[in-house]
């Protein structure tokens, strides 16, 4: 299981947007976009793994997110059984 968290601020032009990609392909999009304040979004995926498959999280061109000692954006896994 994959998941991603995002924190950014408000822009009424830029909005948050980060993605979980597995072997090439977008699989699960997260994005917030409001004009003020602050935007939180999430999301997870389960995934059956093989052997030299990749995952990865990107942000979108253009988009960004905020972070700082505090961990506002995050991605974690974990292995949920083995085959």
């Amino acid at each position: 299981m994959f998941r991603i968290s995002l924190y950014g601020g408000g822009s009424p032009s830029t909005g948050s947007t980060v993605s979980i990609t597995k072997n090439g392909e977008r699989v699960v999009v997260a994005h917030g976009h409001q004009a003020g304040y602050a935007v939180n979004s999430s999301n997870a995926v389960v995934f059956l793994l093989e052997v030299g498959d990749v995952v990865y999280v990107s942000l979108w061109s253009g988009r960004w997110i905020y972070d700082s000692q505090d961990n506002h954006s995050t991605f974690s896994g974990y292995l949920l059984f083995p085959l």
